[in-house]
């Protein structure tokens, strides 16, 4: 999942805000959900991913990070449920906030840690009523709702929060896929200079084109990913493109007959305007990046 800031980058976050972050989230998740039935199917797994093409805006050059996380997915007669916490390790060229200054030779110039927190929830029309829906290549109609919640400990100190909501179509393909239009709405923070007045900045409403898949491709092989376009959110933003998808083999079924168990494959990331800046004008921007990916699914 995304880490963020705008290079319109709050004073080190300290680790209780780290912690707040994650506990913000899952009181988010647990609000979020509706009283439903217990959970139809579930999926719970730990992940890792190392790339080193990664970029952050205000800098010029590559930047490596490890990532590990937890993700669970599941469903019940409402909906479906997803979570993922992620922990984004940079090496020292994504610098991590120091009392003595970043510049300081005393400043040791060890990498930026990140927390990222990710709640959706979807409720499926298909579900709720019983009746089954078929039009074409529509298969449900959804309403969806998200929460991202982070924070990071560079001198930028960026604290993402974003809410977002709307419908959604579910798609006929060997697996799941869906696409929608969400209405979207972030703030964030800058510990460098005033922007827009200091401090906590709160964008202006926009849009999220989303979409997101898992799709069987062939025996132990599955494609997945989201997609988001966001709309400019003021302050002189721009427009904002996201991607993310993984093909992934079934390693554990391959060797050991353990299906669904352990997975390997190659996850890519493609990144423009990120953040909102615009890449013409801010360096680090834009991002191209592949990595490698494991998954345990417990």
């Amino acid at each position: 999942m995304p880490e963020g800031d705008m290079l319109v980058k709050p004073t080190r976050p300290s680790h209780a805000a780290m912690l707040g972050a994650v506990a913000a989230a899952a009181c988010a998740a647990c609000l979020a959900a509706p009283a439903a039935d217990a959970a139809t199917w579930s999926d719970a797994y730990v992940h890792a991913a190392y790339g080193t093409k990664f970029a952050e805006p205000g800098y010029n050059q590559d930047i490596a990070k490890r990532i590990v996380g937890f993700s669970y997915a599941g469903g019940d007669d409402w909906g479906t449920n997803f979570f993922n916490l992620d922990v984004l390790m940079s090496d020292a060229t994504d610098v991590e906030a120091c009392a003595a200054g970043a510049n300081s030779p005393s400043c040791d110039a060890a990498g930026a840690q990140e927390l990222y927190a990710v709640y959706r929830r979807t409720w499926s029309y298909d579900q709720i009523s019983g009746r089954k829906i078929s039009f074409g290549p529509i298969n449900d109609v959804k309403l969806a709702f998200g929460v991202d919640y982070s924070a990071k400990n560079t001198t930028f100190g960026p604290r993402v929060r974003k809410l977002r909501i709307g419908p959604m179509v579910g798609l006929n393909v060997p697996g799941y896929a869906e696409v929608g239009v969400e209405l979207y709405k972030e703030s964030n923070h800058n510990g460098y200079s005033p922007y827009p007045q200091g401090g906590d900045v709160t964008f202006d409403t926009t849009y999220v084109l989303a979409a997101d898949w898992g799709i069987d491709l062939a025996p132990r092989v599955k494609w997945s990913g989201y997609f988001d376009h966001i709309g400019a959110k003021g302050y002189g933003t721009a427009p904002e493109t996201l991607l993310d998808t993984e093909l992934m083999y079934d390693v554990g079924d391959a060797m050991y007959g353990a299906k669904n168990k352990l997975w390997v494959g190659l996850e890519y990331q493609y990144w423009r305007n990120k953040f909102g800046n615009p890449y013409s004008t801010v360096p680090g921007s834009k991002a191209s990046t592949p990595m490698i990916r494991v998954e345990y699914h417990f």
